[in-house]
């Protein structure tokens, strides 16, 4: 038995494509009246554009 090198090399061997974070295609994060991005401030999700708010308690 000899050690010689691998039948795959490192051509062969896929990159396995980056996920992205769950959080980043909830359609919760973005507001329903005009569709921008909410931002988290203390137990809300705001919108900066039209003042929708989500507070903690709408969530579940």
């Amino acid at each position: 038995m000899g050690a010689g090198p691998l039948s795959y090399g490192y051509n062969s061997v896929k990159p396995v494509p980056e996920s992205k974070p769950k959080s980043a295609d909830e359609p919760m994060l973005y507001c329903p009246v005009c569709s921008t991005r909410l931002v988290p401030h203390k137990c809300k999700l705001v919108c900066p554009k039209c003042g929708y708010y989500l507070s903690c308690a709408d969530y579940y």
